[in-house]
């Protein structure tokens, strides 16, 4: 029988190492319901390991930009959350104002204007059978952080475009899982990694039958040479806030200008949206992130470059969240700093 070869840790040796491993910048205030507060200090932003959570992927999460001081659309993430809680089947007593409320205190105490936000409602703590009955309470976290880009930090992916690939040996995900917003994002990962595998970035998914679905966080769509926006439907993938908002400053704005003719959500074969019958194809999601997408499957995605629907589009969505506040006034929490 030998020895041990790891120590015992105390308290302070814990703390210490946690502040070790934990300096680097940019993880900003986390609140926890199970603590019942704000954290400020990154070494100590930690969730329990029994929370269903961690080890069963039981909880839903969502996003939102903390953008000149407010909370961005955070309104229509609280309630995509509220839904995917109830598909999960999460119980908890909390309502939209109360969500809200605590993420408005986590913005607060993070003392910056600028930053992304992350939230979790989950099944609580309680042990690690597949059972939420011995979770004694849902828990609800949320972190505010630096902005971190999706795409690549060498250049600006929205600016110079993406290459993408179509997705062929992981499978989509099953309709309930694709629907909500949850923790179970595995095959969101291996889409990710075998779309770079192939040359892609974010990796767009094809049924079975052959119509487009998703990528791998983001909606896809598509412009026509005739002029018509098109994306598919919400059946059996995310309902994308970032595509719901861009159809409708295509219906509005771009019609309007004559850089659309139209706007048409519907089945999308892959087939039909190849080589010469498209003009521009892009990916969005995050409320402000619209990546072009300049090949697909090394194939030029008209002319190979950036369109000027996506680039306006681009301008649009940054001149909202960030500029001049053209969207609805309850699309932008006022956060309230302490003195």
């Amino acid at each position: 029988m030998t020895s041990p070869t790891h120590p015992i840790l105390s308290e302070s040796e814990v703390i210490s190492r946690l502040k070790s491993r934990r300096g680097q910048p940019g993880y900003l205030a986390m609140f926890s319901s199970w603590l019942g507060g704000v954290i400020t200090d990154p070494a100590l932003m930690q969730i329990p390991l029994d929370d269903h959570l961690v080890h069963r992927g039981h909880g839903v999460f969502d996003t939102c930009t903390l953008s000149g001081g407010n909370l961005y659309r955070l309104g229509i993430h609280i309630d995509r959350l509220l839904t995917s809680a109830a598909l999960a089947r999460i119980e908890h007593s909390w309502t939209k104002e109360d969500l809200i409320q605590m993420v408005i205190d986590t913005a607060s105490q993070a003392r910056v204007k600028e930053g992304a936000v992350r939230y979790w409602l989950t099944a609580g703590p309680g042990g690690f059978s597949p059972s939420p009955q011995e979770c004694e309470e849902a828990c609800f976290y949320c972190v505010i952080i630096d902005p971190v880009p999706l795409g690549s930090i060498q250049s600006d992916p929205m600016v110079s475009g993406i290459p993408e690939a179509t997705v062929l040996d992981t499978p989509m995900k099953p309709p309930l899982l694709a629907t909500i917003k949850s923790n179970n994002y595995l095959l969101n990962v291996l889409t990710h990694m075998e779309a770079v595998d192939r040359g892609g970035t974010f990796g767009v998914l094809v049924d079975e039958e052959g119509y487009v679905a998703e990528s791998c966080v983001l909606n896809v769509v598509f412009v026509t040479k005739e002029g018509v926006l098109r994306t598919p439907p919400f059946d059996g993938i995310l309902l994308g806030t970032t595509v719901r908002r861009i159809m409708n400053l295509a219906e509005t704005t771009l019609v309007e200008e004559d850089l659309l003719s139209s706007v048409d959500q519907s089945p999308i074969l892959a087939s039909e949206v190849r080589g010469d019958a498209i003009s521009e194809m892009f990916l969005c999601g995050g409320d402000t992130h619209l990546y072009p997408v300049t090949s697909w499957d090394q194939v030029p995605v008209g002319d190979g470059q950036v369109g000027s629907v996506a680039k306006r589009l681009i301008g649009l969505l940054e001149e909202e969240a960030f500029g001049t506040k053209t969207g609805e006034s309850s699309d932008f929490i006022k956060v309230n700093y302490p003195d």
